[in-house]
Parts: structure tokens; sequence; C-alpha cells
């Protein structure tokens, strides 16, 4: 009888996993400044070049923070 009862607990538990695995939902991160690239690495207005400088780490305040990446005249 506990052998039947543990089979069957067994069983329940490997059919849960294939259950929850099938209803799983689609999780991605993405790290950087690809939010922010709208336009390319560089693209003009007018006779004006913008050029994308990138995210960097730096120090503010005595902590080192981080600075999102920008488009900067050139």
């Amino acid at each position: 009888m506990k052998h039947t009862i543990s089979v069957i607990v067994a069983v329940l538990l490997v059919m849960s996993g294939f259950v929850s695995t099938a209803n799983a939902v689609s999780v991605s991160v993405a790290i950087g400044d690809r939010p922010y690239y709208a336009h390319g690495p560089y693209y003009y207005v007018g006779p004006v070049r913008y050029v994308w400088i990138p995210g960097r780490h730096a120090w503010r305040h005595h902590h080192r923070v981080w600075v999102h990446g920008f488009y900067a005249r050139r």
C-alpha cells in the first residue's frame, strides 16, 4: 500500500512539472543602452552629423554611477 501511494505521488509530481513548463511565460532581460539607441550609430539632421556615445560608468559624489549613452553633435 505504501509503495503504491509513493508511486502515485511521484507520478503526480512529475506530471506537475510538465504542466508548469507547458504554461511557462517567456521572460527576456536586456542589459545596456539599446533602448536609447534609436537612430543607429549616427544620423544626419541637415548638414549636422549626430554620433552615438555609448553609456559608461563614472564617479559622482564618491559613488560609481551609470551615465546613459546619448547622441552628440560631431
